[in-house]
């Protein structure tokens, strides 16, 4: 765009040059008044319309740059989905809507982080989100905000997803399986693997455009999230990479196996809830 940017008035005054000339040649060969008027005119006009014509592109390919450049920073605070519901301006109210939650988070990051400089720490940190964050996406699923070094996203919301349990499951598994590759890198320069736990649960919650005017986001919340969380902090004490709650369970139908994890108190609840761990493709 900035090489566009060139001033229109070279144009015109090339077209005056090119008029001046052309005038001088056809009076040289005695070329009547009339014709030499009507050439001066045509250059002038041609010229003029030139410079009007490379205003109207220029102005073009800045509205199309900028527009560019607004939806990839878009893309960059938000998920595919909210992007598009941005873009078309139809981002709805808040609404009641079963969704399932995901909660993601590291395994004693913090004592990692303390024997790390503040720039290895970023660069961890953007690595490693980078790795799950691509994952959500390609599983349909919402980033709704990062925890430091933990994920939260949810599966059929804004965009409706019947599969939406299944959905959050497989991105569970396809996360643990995109921290493999980045260990093995982590192990062949002498550093310790990162182990991540995930809590899954589906349940109803209210979704949309939250927040002060001047301070909003599309973001999900409810009972079920806190159970989520929950479950996630469970993994930490079950030793289980992913625990996905009953709810979830009865959600995802067939498509996944299961096997039984425990039956545990959840902080904050006063009842027991039953635990799973996904073990692959398949019917239970």
């Amino acid at each position: 765009v900035t090489l566009l940017s060139f001033d229109e008035r070279f144009i015109v005054l090339a077209a005056g040059v090119g008029a001046t000339l052309e005038a001088l040649l056809l009076a040289e060969t005695g070329a009547p008044g009339g014709t030499i008027a009507s050439s001066v005119l045509l250059l002038l006009t041609a010229g003029a319309f030139s410079a009007y014509a490379s205003r109207r592109v220029i102005a073009l390919v800045q509205r199309v740059s900028s527009e560019h450049l607004r939806i990839e920073r878009m893309g960059r605070y938000f998920s595919p989905q909210v992007a598009a519901l941005l873009e078309g301006g139809e981002l709805a109210a808040a609404e009641s809507r079963t969704v399932t939650i995901l909660f993601s988070d590291l395994r004693d990051f913090t004592a990692l982080a303390e024997t790390l400089r503040s720039e290895e720490v970023v660069a961890l940190l953007n690595d490693y989100h980078t790795r799950m964050v691509e994952t959500i996406f390609s599983h349909g699923g919402t980033l709704d905000k990062y925890l430091g070094d933990g994920i939260m996203a949810y599966f059929g919301a804004p965009a409706a997803q019947p599969d939406h349990a299944e959905r959050a499951v497989r991105c569970a598994l396809a996360m643990q399986g995109a921290l493999a590759p980045l260990n093995a890198e982590r192990a062949a320069r002498g550093e310790r693997p990162l182990r991540m736990g995930i809590g899954i649960h589906t349940g109803p919650v209210v979704v949309g455009d939250i927040g002060a005017p001047r301070r909003r986001e599309y973001t999900a919340i409810g009972d079920a999230v806190n159970v989520a969380a929950r479950l996630e902090e469970l993994t930490k004490t079950h030793g289980a990479p992913i625990l996905v709650s009953q709810e979830t369970r009865q959600a995802v139908g067939d498509g996944l196996r299961f096997s039984p994890a425990t039956e545990a108190f959840l902080r904050g609840r006063t009842q027991q809830v039953l635990t799973y761990v996904p073990v692959g493709a398949g019917a239970s």
